[in-house]
């Protein structure tokens, strides 16, 4: 052992060790995110009830109210909004961090959503006077997102540049396209003219429970979780985000998305799917469909059996889809083999198109593209033909 060299033995010993340990760690995971669960359930439930009361009282049902009474209440009502925005994020941020959050993705215009934001925020926008700038490129590129989930960011963003922006500041919110190391986003920056933030600041700036504090006071009524949501959120949409700002003068975070691609479309819904299958333990089916002979290929003939597919799968999360430069139609359905031949039955029942199939599934293959090499190198045998 002391040499430096390992028997097979010992390799194997240590590779179990390795996996027990893995799997301690995700047991540790899962139960902090349930107690997490649990805990903001049991909390979220009586503020709710304590919020109906409030307001039931405020809108005169228990009998009229003074104007200081009608004050008193309505500091309580906003401290259980206040109160309830924290469990909601906390609750976010446990589900981001354990990996239990299933992105809902689509093609989607990154510049229909910045336009439906401005509503979100416009009350505290008018609370502090501040100027509000909207300049967005006219050559954006649709992206691959979840828009729930990417406004949820986007706001996070937005409230804080409210939040710590001096009186009569300056939001402005603008879009535009980068090239990365060769591949194309979308890029939507935040600019405040607010308190800025230090380098020192910056470091820990997007770890979890980390307010903002100002150099006089504390101006932040949550309890730092807006921007380790932001990046977890743009991370699992395979973007990037960051911040650049000068103390007293102001900031400017900037996040990018993937833009949308027929060809990536496949990857994210099997990603999904993965993800989908792999919590909920179930079976998935990689089914591919192309031509026999690829130098045969008819655009025509391809688009005809994708209309086909489209029409026989029944599951409401299976997917078709194009890929491989349209080489290739994918069915990704939540099955195990004998449903997924019940799907090519199906096929085979309605299309007169001379196309090959190829099986592969979820959990036999859990690596992603080894599924889609299975499954291309399953529709190459003879005896899987239309």
């Amino acid at each position: 052992m002391g040499s430096g060299v390992h028997t097979k033995k010992e390799i194997s010993k240590l590779k179990q060790e390795l996996l027990k340990a893995h799997k301690g760690i995700e047991t540790l995971v899962r139960i902090k995110s349930d107690f997490v669960s649990i805990i903001s359930h049991e909390l979220r439930t009586p503020l709710t009830s304590i919020k109906e009361s409030v307001s039931l009282v405020l809108d005169g049902v228990a009998g009229p109210l003074n104007e200081n009474q009608k004050e008193f209440l309505s500091i309580s009502k906003n401290n259980i909004d206040r109160l309830t925005k924290i469990i909601t994020d906390i609750l976010d941020f446990s589900k981001l961090e354990s990996g239990r959050v299933i992105m809902h993705k689509r093609k989607a215009d990154i510049n229909g959503l910045i336009k439906e934001l401005y509503s979100a925020v416009k009350p505290g926008i008018e609370r502090k006077n501040l100027g509000f700038e909207i300049d967005l490129s006219e050559k954006m590129t649709a992206a691959w997102f979840d828009p729930e989930r990417i406004s949820q960011a986007l706001n996070n963003l937005v409230s804080n540049a409210v939040k710590f922006n001096k009186e009569k500041g300056k939001i402005k919110i603008s879009s535009g396209m980068e090239r990365l190391d060769g591949r194309e986003f979308v890029k939507v920056m935040v600019e405040d003219t607010g308190i800025g933030i230090s380098k020192d600041e910056m470091r820990g700036l997007f770890k979890h429970f980390n307010p903002l504090d100002s150099g006089l006071t504390r101006v932040s009524s949550g309890v730092g979780l807006g921007l380790a949501i932001s990046k977890h959120i743009i991370a699992l949409h395979g973007g990037d985000i960051w911040v650049e700002s000068e103390k007293e003068i102001g900031s400017r975070f900037i996040f990018t998305l993937p833009v949308y691609k027929k060809d990536d479309e496949f990857n994210f819904l099997l990603d999904e799917a993965i993800e989908r299958a792999k919590q909920n333990d179930m079976s998935l089916a990689l089914i591919v469909f192309g031509i026999r002979k690829p130098h045969e290929r008819n655009e025509k003939m391809l688009a005809q059996a994708e209309d086909i597919l489209q029409s026989i799968v029944r599951g409401p999360e299976d997917k078709v889809v194009r890929y491989k430069k349209g080489d290739f139609i994918a069915i990704i359905a939540g099955t195990g083999k004998s449903g997924a031949m019940k799907i090519i039955d199906r096929f085979r029942d309605k299309a007169a198109v001379p196309l090959n199939f190829g099986l592969a599934f979820y959990p036999e293959e859990k690596d992603k593209s080894k599924l889609a090499e299975k499954a291309e190198k399953d529709l190459k045998r003879e005896k899987n033909s239309i």
